[in-house]
């Protein structure tokens, strides 16, 4: 044992740079490896702690448009045993705030007249600011997600669009409001004091809508709650009902996309560390063969050989993973509060679950690490003392490298006709044929990372350009109507009509549908044979989906009054596909659609469908849309002008932006969120990179180092000698970049798209910037390139006579 420990220090002490690079490189992949598993393991445990903690909705009903009576919908709910239901919430929605002399007119608001506390469902949890009844006088309690996009903190004003007035309020606290507080949206509610609420709101025109929200002590029940709600309400509900899905899915879905992507190239990070230690082993073998002759010679074993290995790496190793541990945790705290942070508070601490799983990760990372070092140590055992004296290495390894030195197909390459410098680098590259794949592979693997993180990043900052490809609408203005009842339409549309400058226009409404696809005749909500049957939201556009931008991953939009375009997640529920029916219940009557499309969209889930006006008019010829008007203009240059003359002739009642400005205020968020982990992800593997070409390099210099020596004797320059090897390992860099381009682009996308298809994303709208992509891959070229020259600086530092007599 003496001897095994003491050869074990020797190594250590005697390859004190690539032992260090090796422990960093164990402590690397311990930590992406573990903190993925960490995030994966909150990925939706903090939002269902918080839902359950505050009471939180499953369903949010929200009566705006006058068809149902308030009371007697919160009555009837109330009167249900297992269901859990809110105050009666009158509310106005404004648009347009004004915060620290800033305009932010894609702000959408439910000013709430605060009721009595305690609240049944959707507790309200206070994340700065003293927790009161209601809001004192002249303030108002602002949600987490309108404060950290903006900003805002306690003591703030912030000053609301009313007409043409602001109304200036003082925040007095911040709040987690479960429900309307997921990050990445624009629609947020207010919870004013109930006397400013009727001093300054309901004096506006129009009059009240209402809100209230459902909580069920068993989810899954819900529809036959609904079966009965919709027979006391004598038909069909037609106003807004928001879905748990809906309320859950921005909260879930960035941590699911970074905790996947942290999970799959933790993985692929864990291989390439364990294939280095095993390559640095076998190496290290052949590097000191005849050292381990003459020990054996001497008398030492070979399982005293592979001891002295699996004590120097399991040493190593047992260095790095426990701060990898230690680290992970702080790293995942940082990343799942910077996802979930409209669900933290200021006084009270992240709990972080899936720690012992981590433990359990980084101890399967050591076991694997000492299971290596067993198999690549065995070599050992067949070291015979002789031929290792003689030839450095077994005579059959010393026979192969002849031959391939010699074959024909190196002299095919013509290395008479090169210059001397790239001859020696070719060379390094066929001699070491093992350690050249493994940097290869690791080129293509860290530029197809660094790609994939930058082609995500910039389709999501570049989403205008594939917006119908998310499932929204492509049109360059949107205006939304924020007072039905005091919007002008005739006027809008007049307006609209005479401007030169606009090519066409639209409306486009919701309402609440059932659809099944159940063909025989029956009850609504019942279904037959174990048929399906869903509650989606249905888009009424009274206009053409195609001109104004809709997308269809297959199909094409509805056109007639019988046809129907159905989200993917729909189609999948009731295996549907073009070609098909469906039984659609539009205001409590059947009709038989024929499906001509289906989409994605990222809102909803892709739980949902479009129709045009016709299809809605043949069971309701009354029924209009005016929930907002996609407008196009001949020449984009003219949209900014075009909205700020439609919003001054009509800020009263509607709020009127550009796409961009409606698609940069959702989106810029999610890509400013997801830019820290990503490339934080893309450093760990360049300097993975970096750390496995200096040892692997480092490695072969060694075993190559008499061939240096005489090249230096006969008069070539360290500099020479260092330029061919770093140019040889810049050109199979290249190659790598170049397949991890391809990688990133077409194939590790396709994996992001089987987390984004729960969330109704069945093919990730990519846009592909190439010469960014090439820029970004050349990232690894430089970092091999660098690792490469720092290992050969040995030779610089090594006279011929002692890189010979090595």
């Amino acid at each position: 044992m003496a001897a095994i420990w003491s050869l074990c220090l020797s190594n250590i002490r005697k390859n004190k740079t690539q032992n260090l690079f090796i422990i960093l490189l164990i402590l690397l992949s311990t930590l992406l490896v573990t903190t993925a598993t960490i995030i994966i393991a909150n990925t939706s445990n903090m939002f269902f702690d918080m839902h359950k903690k505050t009471n939180g909705s499953h369903q949010i009903l929200m009566l705006e448009k006058g068809l149902h009576d308030p009371q007697f919908v919160h009555q009837w709910w109330e009167g249900q045993d297992g269901v859990s239901v809110s105050n009666l919430l009158p509310y106005r929605t404004l648009s347009g705030i004004t915060y620290d002399n800033q305009d932010i007119p894609n702000a959408y608001l439910h000013m709430i007249q605060t009721p009595e506390s305690p609240f049944v469902v959707d507790k309200l949890v206070f994340s700065e600011g003293t927790e009161s009844p209601s809001p004192a006088k002249g303030t108002v309690w602002v949600p987490t997600s309108l404060a950290n996009a903006y900003g805002m903190s306690v003591g703030d004003i912030v000053s609301y669009h009313i007409g043409s007035e602001l109304l200036p309020l003082s925040v007095s606290a911040v709040v987690v409001d479960i429900s309307f507080g997921a990050p990445f949206t624009n629609t947020y509610r207010i919870w004013m004091n109930p006397d400013d609420y009727q001093e300054r709101i309901t004096s506006l025109p129009g009059q009240d809508s209402y809100m209230m929200g459902l909580r069920f002590d068993v989810y899954s029940k819900n529809a036959a709650y609904w079966t009965k709600f919709e027979a006391a309400l004598g038909g069909p509900f037609l106003e807004t009902k928001m879905e748990f899905e809906a309320i859950s899915s921005f909260y879930l879905i960035i941590n699911q996309i970074v905790g996947f992507i942290m999970i799959f190239l933790g993985m692929v990070m864990m291989l390439i560390a364990l294939i280095t230690i095993g390559f640095t082993i076998s190496d290290a073998v052949l590097a000191n063969y005849k050292t381990i002759g003459i020990l054996k010679s001497l008398g030492l074993t070979s399982s005293n050989t592979i001891g002295t290995y699996v004590t120097q790496y399991g040493l190593l190793a047992l260095i790095a993973v426990i701060p990898g541990l230690a680290l992970s945790r702080m790293l995942s705290k940082i990343i799942i509060g910077m996802t979930v942070s409209s669900l933290s508070t200021k006084n009270s601490e992240i709990a972080i679950r899936g720690l012992d799983a981590a433990v359990l990760v980084g101890v399967f990372l050591f076991a694997l690490v000492i299971l290596f070092v067993v198999l690549y140590a065995r070599r050992a055992r067949f070291v015979q003392p002789v031929q290792a004296i003689r030839f450095g290495m077994s005579e059959t390894k010393s026979s192969k490298i002849a031959k391939r030195m010699n074959s024909a197909g190196t002299s095919k390459i013509g290395f008479g006709n090169l210059p001397v410098m790239a001859v020696i680098g070719i060379r390094n590259l066929i001699k070491n044929r093992k350690g050249s794949v493994l940097m290869l592979i690791l080129t293509m693997l860290a530029s197809s990372v660094l790609v994939l993180g930058f082609i995500v990043l910039s389709s999501i900052f570049g989403i205008q350009q594939t917006a119908a490809q998310w499932g929204y609408d492509s049109a360059n203005i949107s205006a939304l109507v924020i007072n039905k009842t005091t919007f002008p339409r005739e006027q809008f549309e007049q307006a609209v009509a005479n401007d030169s400058r606009i090519k066409d226009s639209g409306w486009q409404g919701n309402t609440t549908a059932i659809i099944t696809d159940d063909s025989a005749s029956g009850s609504l909500g019942n279904t037959t044979n174990g048929g399906h049957s869903l509650s989606i939201n249905l888009s009424v556009l009274d206009g053409s989906y195609d001109q104004m931008g809709f997308d269809n991953v297959s199909g094409y939009n509805p056109r007639y009054k019988n046809e129907i375009a159905l989200g993917v997640n729909v189609a999948k529920t009731l295996n549907k596909t073009l070609g098909d029916t469906v039984n659609v219940y539009i205001e409590g009557k059947k009709q038989t659609l024929l499906i001509t499309g289906i989409y994605q969209a990222i809102s909803n889930s892709s739980y949902s469908a479009r129709v045009p006006l016709d299809a809605v008019r043949a069971v309701n010829p009354s029924f209009k849309v005016m929930d907002v008007a996609f407008i196009n203009v001949h020449d984009l240059a003219d949209a900014d002008t075009v909205v700020t003359e439609l919003n001054s002739e009509f800020k009263d009642s509607a709020s009127i932006v550009t796409q961009k400005t409606l698609l940069d205020s959702v989106f810029t968020e999610a890509a400013n969120i997801m830019i820290y982990p990503l490339s934080f992800i893309g450093l760990l593997f360049t300097i993975v990179t970096f750390i496995i070409i200096y040892s692997t390099c480092r490695i072969n210099i060694r075993k190559e180092s008499r061939n240096y020596g005489i090249y230096k004797s006969i008069g070539m320059s360290s500099q020479q000698i260092r330029v061919s090897i770093t140019l040889g390992i810049a050109a199979l860099s290249v190659l790598g970049a170049l397949i991890g381009i391809v990688i990133g682009i077409y194939v590790l996308p396709n994996l992001l798209e089987s987390i984004l298809g729960g969330y109704g994303i069945m093919k990730l709208p990519i846009i592909l910037h190439w010469g960014g992509a090439v820029v970004i891959a050349s990232v690894s070229v430089i970092a091999a390139a660098l690792g490469a020259w720092g290992a050969s600086k040995v030779i610089q530092n090594a006279s011929p006579r002692i890189l010979v007599v090595e």
